[in-house]
């Protein structure tokens, strides 16, 4: 006995589809940015971004936001530069890496990166406010007064 055709209407459309939430873009953003030499970090204000990026180093998503659609992806963030650093040059920096990065893992086009600076320091300025954030941290019941003291 002959074998039952099975006929296969190519006309029949598949219902396949990929999406990403906001935080996985912003974490791509976040991310490539904090890797931009010249980029000391990306946050809302200073001291809460210290705070939050030593206590939660995998999500580097303060300070971004995105707009996501089907193909397209718009970002926007705040940073903290180094003094003395070309200020165009970073931002360009971090506009590309940013744009490779999301194009390359999710395949969706950026089509707007806007950046705020919001604070410049010296290194080693910053470099002593982590220290004093992370101690503030490590001892919540440390007088506000030694702080502010030692960051002065």
């Amino acid at each position: 006995m002959a074998e039952p055709k099975i006929e296969v209407d190519d006309r029949l459309e598949q219902n396949h589809s990929l999406s990403f939430d906001e935080k996985v873009l912003k974490k791509i953003a976040g991310i490539a940015a904090s890797e931009i030499s010249g980029v000391l970090a990306i946050s809302g204000t200073l001291f809460s971004g210290i705070t939050d990026r030593l206590k939660s180093a995998d999500d580097p998503t303060k300070g971004i936001s995105v707009e996501v659609g089907k193909k397209q992806v718009a970002v926007e963030m705040k940073v903290v530069c180094e003094y003395g650093r070309n200020i165009p040059e970073i931002f360009q920096s971090i506009v590309s890496a940013v744009s490779t990065g999301i194009k390359e893992m999710t395949g969706l086009e950026v089509v707007d990166i806007k950046v705020h600076v919001a604070d410049v320091l010296l290194k080693q300025d910053f470099e002593r406010k982590k220290k004093v954030a992370l101690s503030k941290e490590l001892d919540p019941d440390s007088p506000a007064d030694e702080v502010e003291a030692t960051e002065e």
